[in-house]
Parts: structure tokens; C-alpha cells; sequence
């Protein structure tokens, strides 16, 4: 407990799921917290419920996906803070098609909303940790972006992408106390997990093929997020770790 007292931390997509989850352990770790959502009434909600739990938590609505939000979310928490300690880059975006229809609408909009919805507020939040000691940076990348699966080739290529900026960070960004590592979930409980694989059938069906036999919780995501982002890491950078039950051992 408290190993984030008086610390400041942003969670991108803090609204729901694996972002609430993270959000939440913050907030029991002792950290201010501010959520950027683009949905403003679940980032509003998500705020209050996190109160209720004796959290000071703030919301911005940004789209991290576009410079002024995403630079307007990390300027307001400074404003509101004084300080920013961690930022979770957890918003993204999933769109399923085989790879010959996937249009080129399909592929503009899997880069803006994981890659540049990663990049931009992670350039914001560098400005202000590279004259201010340091930091510790986040990523949520996905098992899809480890390795090849069928359906989701522009997905993967742009958690892919994610994995391979967390290392390209990580050395820039070592002078400056700055670390940087990626997280890479596979099948989580979630809304967005339900609305890709709505029947039961199916979700068994993943958790079976997996090594540990289950699939994942926001929770069991949001633990590996604190430890990247706590001291206990300190010298660990530019490492991606896989939280899949062991599936991309197998394929």
C-alpha cells in the first residue's frame, strides 16, 4: 500500500477495463490519478466511482490520438498537480477483418488510435520528465502484437509497433531517469473482450488453449502495470512482458 503516496499518474483509457483496473490500483496505491477518455460520460462515472473509494481522481476528455488532446491532458494534470510521476498509455482501438479487405480507412485508423494515441501523449508527458528528474512510461501493446494471428494484421502490426517505440524510448530516454516498458495482454475480461467474442462457447474455448487454462482480468494487468511503474523496477527499461496465460508460447 502507498507505493505511489503523493505521486501523480495518468491513465489513458482509464475509463472502463483494463484502464479502470489500473486506475483503481493506483488510487489504492496512494497516487492522485487523472483519467483521459474520450467518452466523456463513462470517464465522468469512472471518476465518481473511484471517489467513492477515497480516491482524488480527476477527468479530461481527450482523444490521445490527437496532439492538442493529448497535450491538453498532460498540461491540465500539471496544472492541477503540480507534478506528473507515471503515464499508462492504455487507449487503443480493435478492428477485426481479413487481411485483403482490410481497407486503408482500417489501417489509418489501428496507427492513429495505438500508435499515435501512444506517441503523442508520451512526447507531452517526456517534456516535462526529462527537466523534472525523470519518470516511468507504461505501454499497453497486446499478445497480437508478440505474434501472427489471423484476422487482425493491421491490429498486430500496430501493437507491433508500440512494442518495438517501447524500445526505441527506452534508450533515448535512459539519460534522462526516464524508463519505459510495455505490457502485452492477451484475452482479458472486459467490454471490449465481450463485444470481439460475445459467446460463451468460444471464451471457454480460449481459456482452454491456454497453458494456465483461464483467460485474463483487468486486475491481473493492473498488477503488472504498478510493478513497471514503482520503484521496485528501477532497473528494468524497454522490456515487454507478455500476461497471457502462456498462449503466445504456442504459437
Amino acid at each position: 500500500m502507498d507505493r505511489f503516496k503523493d505521486k501523480v499518474a495518468v491513465i489513458t483509457g482509464g475509463s472502463r477495463g483494463i484502464g479502470y483496473a489500473i486506475a483503481e490500483a493506483f488510487v489504492r496505491e496512494g497516487a492522485y490519478v487523472v483519467i483521459g477518455s474520450v467518452n466523456a460520460e463513462r470517464g465522468k462515472a469512472a471518476c465518481r466511482a473511484l471517489r467513492e473509494c477515497g480516491g482524488v481522481v480527476e477527468f479530461v476528455q481527450a482523444d490521445v490520438s490527437v496532439r492538442d488532446d493529448a497535450e491538453r491532458l498532460i498540461a491540465t494534470t500539471i496544472e492541477r498537480f503540480g507534478r506528473l510521476d507515471t503515464l499508462i498509455n492504455n487507449a487503443g482501438r480493435h478492428e477485426k477483418a481479413p487481411f485483403c479487405d482490410e481497407s486503408e480507412a482500417l489501417w489509418d485508423r489501428m496507427y492513429r488510435a495505438n500508435v499515435l494515441g501512444t506517441a503523442l501523449p508520451s512526447q507531452a508527458a517526456v517534456r516535462y520528465m526529462r527537466e523534472h528528474g525523470g519518470g516511468a512510461i507504461v505501454h499497453v501493446s497486446s499478445k497480437a502484437g508478440v505474434v501472427g494471428e489471423p484476422g487482425h494484421a493491421a491490429y498486430s502490426a500496430a501493437k507491433g509497433a508500440v512494442i518495438s517505440m517501447t524500445r526505441a524510448m527506452a534508450v533515448e530516454l535512459a539519460p534522462y531517469k526516464i524508463r519505459v516498458n510495455v505490457v502485452c495482454p492477451g484475452p482479458v475480461v472486459s467490454d471490449m473482450f465481450l463485444e470481439a467474442v460475445p459467446l460463451k462457447e468460444n471464451q471457454d474455448k480460449l481459456a482452454a488453449a491456454a497453458p494456465l487454462g483461464r483467460v485474463g482480468v483487468p486486475e491481473d494487468i493492473a498488477g503488472a502495470v504498478l510493478y513497471f511503474a514503482s520503484a521496485e523496477s528501477d532497473l528494468c527499461t524497454g522490456q515487454a512482458l507478455s500476461l497471457d496465460g502462456g498462449l503466445s508460447l504456442l504459437l
